[in-house]
C-alpha cells in the first residue's frame, strides 16, 4: 500500500540536520512502490540553503510545491517523518516518526523526553550512543497534579540507523599549501568541538617543525562576510602567542561543498582526519574522512564508535583509529543550553599529551596507521551500503517488514524498435540494449525495419538475432508505414505483459529496465513508470562515458494531469502496461512527432496513474536530425502539438468544471 509520508525537516540547508534530512528523503525515494513524499523544508539556525540545480533540489520544490497545495485542500499525511530536536515533535499524523541525531552527552533533557512521549510513536536515532542515552536517561518528576514519578523516562522506541557511504566527484579548494605533511580538522566553533584546543595543541607539538600544517575548516553560523571576519580574527587571537611557530595553520571558512570535502579527504599531503571533540552525535565528516581511506585521530566515546571499530581476529571491536585518551566529565557551563544540553550531563574530554602524542605518532608510524585506515575503509565499504541503510529507514518509516521484488517474479517485458536510416547507431544500440540486466531471462525485441532497400542494418541485426534467437524478433518491412505505426504493428506482435520503446539513438543504464519493471510490479494502481534522462549532444554515448556531474538532464515533474499538459512526461523510453493499448487505443499514425504524448494524455484523463522513478536512468540524444528536433520540421510540429495540447486543455477544463 503506498502511503503519503510528510517529511518535516531542514532538507535543503548545509547543516547535519541537513544531510540527515536529505539521508532521510533518499531512503523513502529508494522505495517510489511504497512511499508517496510530501516536503516541509524548515529553515536551521543561520545556516545557508542549498541552491543546487540537480535532481534531487528539484524533487524537493517540486514535493515542496505539492505539499503546499496539498494542505491547502485539507489533505491528510498517513505519516509524519519530524527532522528536529525532540522538543520540536509535534502530532501531525496517525503515525508520527521522530529523527533526531544531536545527543552528544550522558543524557537528554526532561524536555525532549516528555514532547518525544507525548507527540511519536517511535525515534530513530543516528548513533547506538544516542539510543543508549535515550533509552537510560530517568528523572523523578511530578506532573501537572503534583504526582511524584520515579525512574520517569522514554515510553517510546528507539532504533538507531547509521549514514551511508556516499561519493563525490573531487571538486579542488583554493589553498596553497606551504607544506607536505598535513592534518584537517573539520568544525563549528563551539563549546562542543573543542577546536580552540585542537589547534592550540597542534601548533604546540609542531612549533618547530615547517613542514606540518593544519587545515581548519569552519564556520561559527554562517557563511557572511561578517561571520568570515570575526572567524579570523578568533583564529588570529589564539594564534598570537605562537609568533614565532614554523608550523602552518590554514583556515578553510564557511560552506563548502561536499565534492571540496572529498578533495581534502583525498589530497596526497593529508596525513590524518582530527576530532577530539567533547561528543559527537555521529561524527559525519569522521565517517567522511574513514571512507575515503584517511587515518583518524579521535576519541573512543560517542556516536564515531559505531564505525571506527572493526572486530579483530578474536571477533572483538577494535577501534582502527590513532587514540586519544580522554575523561569524563561534566560539561563546560558555556556549553549548558536549557531544554537541550544539562548542566549535569557529561561528555569527554580529550587529555592533551595524548593529543600530541597521537599526531606525532600519525608521522613516524604513517605506514602503520595507513594500514589500519585501509582496513578500516574496507569494513565501513561493506557495512554502510546505501542499500541496507535505505532499506533499514525505509522499513521503519512503513511500520512493517519490506520484501524486495525478485527479479524472477517479473513478468515478460516486450521491446519495441522501429528502425530507418539508422546505421549510424544500431550496432551501438544493439550492445547496449543486450547486455540491460533482464535482458536474456525476462525481454523480447522486436525490431521493425522500415529502411529502404540497401541499407546495411540488416546484416548487423541478424547476426545479435543469431546471438540471441530467444530473445530478438526481427522483421523487414515492405515499405514505411511511419514511426508510430510501426511501433503499433510491434505492440500487436508482442507477447509481454509490460513494454518499453527503444529508440535507435537513445541509451539506457544497464539495470534500467530491471528498476522501471520493479517499480511497475511494486506499485498497485500504477500503469507506467518514466525517468529522468541526462542529455547528450553526442551520437551513441554510453552510459558509463556520461558525465553525471555536469551533463544537462531532462528532469520531468512527478506525475499530474496539469503537469502532463505542460510537456510529454514519459518523453523517451517510458515502461508501461501493455493491456493500455485494450483500454484506450493505439498511438494515432497522423501525429509524426508527438502521437506519444497525446497516447499519454488520452490515458491520463482517463484516470491511468503514472509514476515517476527516482533515479536518473536514461540518456537522451540530442539529435539535430531527429524528427521531434529538426528545426526545419518545426512549423508542423508546433501545429501537432498545438492541437494536442489544446484537445486536451478542453478535457481537463471539463473535467474541472464538473468535479
Amino acid at each position: 500500500m503506498l502511503k503519503k509520508v510528510l517529511i518535516k525537516g531542514p532538507v535543503l540547508s548545509r547543516s547535519g540536520y541537513g544531510e540527515q534530512s536529505r539521508f532521510a528523503l533518499r531512503s523513502l525515494r529508494s522505495r517510489p512502490d511504497l512511499f508517496d513524499i510530501y516536503i516541509i523544508n524548515i529553515p536551521w539556525g543561520r545556516t545557508g540553503q542549498i541552491t543546487n540545480d540537480d535532481e534531487e533540489t528539484n524533487f524537493i520544490h517540486e514535493a515542496t510545491l505539492k505539499t503546499q497545495k496539498y494542505i491547502q485542500q485539507g489533505g491528510q499525511f498517513d505519516v509524519s517523518l519530524q527532522i528536529t530536536v525532540p522538543n520540536e515533535f509535534e502530532k501531525i499524523a496517525p503515525v508520527n516518526i521522530g529523527y533526531t541525531a544531536g545527543i552528544e552527552t550522558t543524557k537528554v533533557s526532561p524536555q525532549w523526553i516528555a514532547k518525544s512521549n507525548e507527540t511519536v510513536d517511535k525515534i530513530i536515532v543516528v548513533s547506538n550512543h544516542s539510543k543508549k542515552v535515550f533509552e537510560q536517561t530517568k528523572y523523578d518528576i511530578k506532573d501537572d497534579s503534583g504526582n511524584e514519578h520515579k525512574n520517569w523516562g522514554l515510553q517510546v522506541p528507539v532504533t538507531t540507523v547509521n549514514y551511508p557511504v556516499r561519493f563525490h566527484e573531487s571538486e579542488e579548494v583554493k589553498i596553497d599549501f606551504k607544506t607536505s605533511k598535513n592534518f584537517l580538522t573539520v568544525a563549528q566553533w563551539g563549546p562542543r568541538k573543542n577546536l580552540d584546543n585542537t589547534i592550540k595543541w597542534f601548533v604546540e607539538a609542531f612549533i618547530d617543525e615547517e613542514n606540518v600544517g593544519l587545515v581548519v575548516k569552519t564556520n561559527t553560523a554562517s557563511d557572511s562576510v561578517m561571520d568570515r571576519e570575526y572567524t579570523q580574527a578568533r583564529l588570529e587571537a589564539l594564534l598570537a602567542p605562537y609568533k614565532d611557530r614554523k608550523c602552518s595553520v590554514y583556515l578553510i571558512h564557511g560552506e563548502v561543498s561536499p565534492g571540496n570535502l572529498a578533495w581534502l579527504y583525498k589530497h596526497p599531503t593529508m596525513k590524518a582526519m582530527i576530532n577530539i571533540g567533547h561528543g559527537e552525535g555521529y561524527g559525519l565528516p569522521l565517517f567522511e574522512a574513514a571512507y575515503h581511506g584517511l587515518p583518524l585521530i579521535t576519541t573512543t566515546w560517542s556516536g564515531q564508535m559505531d564505525f571506527i571499530c572493526k572486530p579483530n581476529k578474536k571477533g572483538k571491536n577494535y577501534p582502527r583509529v590513532v587514540k586519544v585518551d580522554y575523561d569524563i566529565k561534566t560539561v563546560q557551563p558555556s556549553a549548558v543550553w536549557d531544554g537541550v544540553i544539562q548542566k549535569d550531563s557529561m561528555w569527554a574530554f580529550a587529555k592533551e599529551k595524548s593529543y600530541k602524542n597521537a599526531l606525532k605518532d600519525v608521522l613516524t608510524k604513517e605506514t602503520h596507521y595507513r594500514k589500519e585506515a585501509r582496513v578500516l575503509q574496507d569494513h565501513i565499504l561493506n557495512k554502510f551500503t546505501n542499500k541496507d541503510m535505505y532499506h533499514q529507514f525505509s522499513e521503519l518509516v512503513y511500520g512493517e517488514k519490506i520484501v524486495a521484488v525478485n527479479t524472477e517474479d517479473l513478468p515478460k517485458i516486450s521491446l519495441i524498435t522501429s528502425v530507418y536510416k539508422a546505421s549510424e547507431y544500431i550496432e551501438q544500440l544493439l550492445e547496449d540494449t543486450t547486455r540491460q540486466t533482464v535482458f536474456e531471462d525476462k525481454c523480447e525485441w522486436i525490431i521493425l525495419n522500415a529502411n529502404e532497400p540497401g541499407d546495411d542494418e540488416e546484416e548487423i541485426i541478424l547476426k545479435y538475432v543469431e546471438r540471441y534467437p530467444n530473445n530478438i524478433v526481427y522483421k523487414r518491412l515492405e515499405e514505411d508505414p511511419g514511426l508510430y505505426e510501426t511501433w503499433n504493428m510491434a505492440i500487436k506482435m508482442s507477447a509481454g505483459e509490460y513494454v518499453t520503446n527503444v529508440n535507435c539513438d537513445d541509451r539506457r543504464a544497464p539495470d534500467a529496465l530491471e528498476k522501471q519493471a520493479k517499480l511497475l510490479f511494486s506499485s498497485p494502481g500504477v500503469d507506467l513508470v518514466y525517468n529522468d534522462s541526462y542529455i547528450t549532444h553526442e551520437p551513441n554515448m554510453q552510459w558509463e562515458d556520461i558525465d553525471k556531474s555536469t551533463s544537462q538532464k531532462y528532469n520531468f515533474e512527478q506525475f499530474s494531469k496539469e503537469a502532463m499538459l505542460r510537456g510529454n512526461l514519459p518523453h523517451n523510453n517510458p515502461m508501461w502496461k501493455k493491456d493500455l493499448h485494450s483500454k484506450y487505443g493505439y498511438f494515432n499514425q497522423k501525429y509524426r512527432s508527438a502521437a506519444d504524448w497525446d497516447m499519454w494524455l488520452r490515458c491520463a484523463f482517463e484516470g491511468v496513474v503514472f509514476k515517476k522513478h527516482p533515479e536518473t536512468l536514461g540518456v537522451y540524444y540530442f539529435n539535430p536530425k531527429g524528427v521531434s528536433t529538426n528545426v526545419e520540421h518545426n512549423s508542423w510540429k508546433k501545429k501537432q502539438e498545438r492541437e494536442i495540447f489544446q484537445t486536451y486543455l478542453a478535457v481537463y477544463q471539463e473535467q474541472e468544471s464538473s468535479s
